[in-house]
């Protein structure tokens, strides 16, 4: 591979990850257009709630009416419950979207890095065309465009790995999360039958160590999505909408789970919410898995197209 053919490759795939950086980028400030709003939301119903919790701790009728009739403590415990939810969403959505933004920040520094990408391709090739004027081999020209075709399905290939190798780490921690989740709902199964404490302090040990997990999981969906910004126009069927639910999975996840009494159910609804995202991120990953090997097969197609012009040819 001379000069020309090394740089010409070089700069294709520069100008490839200047398109795919662009077509993340937009879904950057999709997601956080979206998770400013709901940080601002969320950040209202986290003061209100701790207002609420106040307001029944200080000398107002509310408090006093609450004291007569016997029910503060049970007021406070639900009150609690619910500003203690509010802040762990709120958290989780003011975490994404500080993600967020330092992912926008890379995109745009890299975006500025190779904003001359394109004419620097423009002017090398136009250099190693008229090499193969001058040269006088027939062959030359097919040649060139044969490998500047393999080249570009490399690239595409290492986009659809890098979406692939981010859908993977999202299942992993998905799978990590649903045996916790499965150990706590069998913990809470005990419970109901008279577990007793031991039972609880289990089931609130396996949800809590959900809790950490579920960060970990939401950030690993955004950055599924984002990588699949510029794939998502060749899977097949309505995915837009399913991968739009990745970005407010913490919130549903916790939604009721920890207000209601009734946790076993609370548990399930989580479990299975977390079973249909597991499903949705296994059935894209086939999707990207059917692209990359359409892709092989067509790069291999190439090279053997490749290898009989060289071998045909008269130099």
């Amino acid at each position: 591979m001379n000069y020309y053919d090394s740089e010409l490759q070089r700069l294709q795939s520069e100008i490839m990850e200047k398109q795919r950086t662009d077509a993340k980028l937009s879904d950057l400030f999709l997601q956080q257009s979206d998770l400013e709003k709901r940080t601002d939301e969320l950040e209202k119903v986290m003061r209100k709630e701790q207002d609420d919790i106040d307001r029944l701790n200080a000398r107002s009728l509310t408090a006093f009416f609450y004291r007569a009739t016997g029910k503060i403590g049970e007021k406070l415990t639900k009150e609690e419950a619910e500003a203690y939810a509010a802040a762990v969403k709120y958290e989780a959505a003011k975490n994404e979207l500080q993600s967020v933004n330092e992912d926008i920040t890379y995109c745009q520094r890299r975006i500025s890095e190779l904003q001359d990408c394109e004419q620097q391709y423009k002017k090398v090739l136009e250099e190693k065309t008229e090499q193969i004027k001058q040269s006088g081999v027939p062959e030359a020209d097919r040649i060139m465009k044969i490998e500047n075709k393999i080249a570009f399905l490399e690239n595409q290939q290492k986009e659809i790995q890098e979406a692939i190798n981010s859908g993977n780490h999202a299942f992993h921690i998905a799978r990590k999360i649903l045996e916790d989740l499965d150990s706590a709902k069998n913990w809470s199964t005990f419970d109901l039958m008279g577990g007793g404490l031991i039972a609880d302090m289990a089931k609130y040990d396996k949800l809590n160590k959900v809790q950490d997990k579920i960060q970990d999981f939401q950030n690993a969906l955004r950055g599924f999505r984002t990588e699949l910004a510029d794939v998502t126009e060749r899977i097949t069927g309505d995915l837009y909408v399913e991968i739009g639910d990745f970005l407010h999975f913490a919130d549903y996840f916790f939604d009721g789970l920890f207000t209601d009494w009734m946790v076993y159910d609370k548990i399930n609804d989580s479990r299975n919410r977390t079973l249909r995202t597991s499903d949705q991120i296994q059935k894209i990953l086939g999707q990207l898995n059917d692209m990359d090997n359409e892709l092989c097969c067509k790069k291999e197609n190439l090279q053997e197209e490749l290898e009989q012009t060289v071998l045909n040819s008269d130099t």
